[in-house]
């Protein structure tokens, strides 16, 4: 575990694994969970690539920063990983929120990127959506991260996953990422959310982007990652069939086999 330090005495948890002389993978994690959500990309990847995780923000093992955030912030925050640990180029992979951050970093910091995989996110958020951001800011002001654990995970992974015995484990994962994440986090990261506006820009993107959608994905729709695609200057698009939200844990095999042939 390494910590990178931030502003007011803040701070961000980052994994590595493997060596640093191996082409670099940072991964980003989505809302309300942590770095542990890429464990099944880690183990497919870390024999051909360096892979730096992070806890983004106020989430995992990272300190609970105030908010409210903005993604100049985090973007902001992954380009001081880089800049920290000599990293001058990268290949970046981001689902949801995590997505939505490769977006800024695709139009604002190419230059210090090769690839960039945009995994079950929107580009904008329309005043009609971001009521529904504002419930969920309530909810956790009253009831902090454990009031929107049940709703989490109807969104992040289709019914016949969840109800799959075998995956009892990847749930209770999933439930203790939500309820660790801080309270400042999630309603930092809501914040930024809320004021999300990159589909105008996404005509600019000047470097290989792939859009990666669940066909079931509530939050991410995969007819929005398909505009999204459309709108972007040589991006590549694919659709998981039967996954929602989370579609790297829930087809796990599927998604590493796409960003490895996306990334070769």
């Amino acid at each position: 575990m390494t910590r990178i330090a931030l502003e007011n005495n803040n701070y961000l948890n980052v994994e590595i694994t493997g060596s640093l002389d191996l082409p670099k993978i940072i991964f980003s994690n989505s809302l309300g969970s942590d770095l542990r959500m890429w464990n099944p990309q880690v183990e497919a990847m870390k024999s051909k690539y360096c892979i730096v995780r992070y806890d983004k923000r106020g989430h995992g093992k990272s300190s609970p920063a105030q908010g409210p955030y903005s993604f100049d912030m985090l973007e902001n925050d992954v380009i001081k990983i880089m800049d920290d640990l000599e990293i001058e180029k990268a290949n970046f992979v981001g689902l949801s929120m995590g997505g939505m951050t490769s977006l800024g970093l695709a139009l604002k910091h190419h230059k210090r990127f090769d690839k960039f995989i945009c995994c079950a996110a929107r580009a904008d958020m329309p005043p009609p959506m971001q009521d529904g951001w504002n419930q969920r800011i309530a909810v956790v002001k009253d009831n902090d991260t454990a009031g929107v654990v049940n709703g989490s995970l109807e969104r992040w992974y289709s019914e016949d996953f969840t109800l799959d015995p075998s995956n009892s484990d990847v749930i209770n994962l999933s439930k203790e990422m939500i309820t660790n994440t801080s309270k400042e986090g999630y309603i930092g990261s809501c914040e930024a959310i809320k004021k999300l506006d990159y589909l105008k820009e996404l005509s600019t993107i000047n470097k290989e982007i792939l859009y990666i959608s669940g066909e079931i994905d509530m939050g991410a729709p995969a007819m929005a990652m398909e505009e999204m695609h459309h709108l972007t200057p040589n991006s590549k698009y694919e659709c998981i069939s039967g996954a929602a939200h989370i579609l790297n844990i829930e087809c796990s095999e599927k998604v590493n086999n796409i960003i490895l042939d996306f990334l070769n």
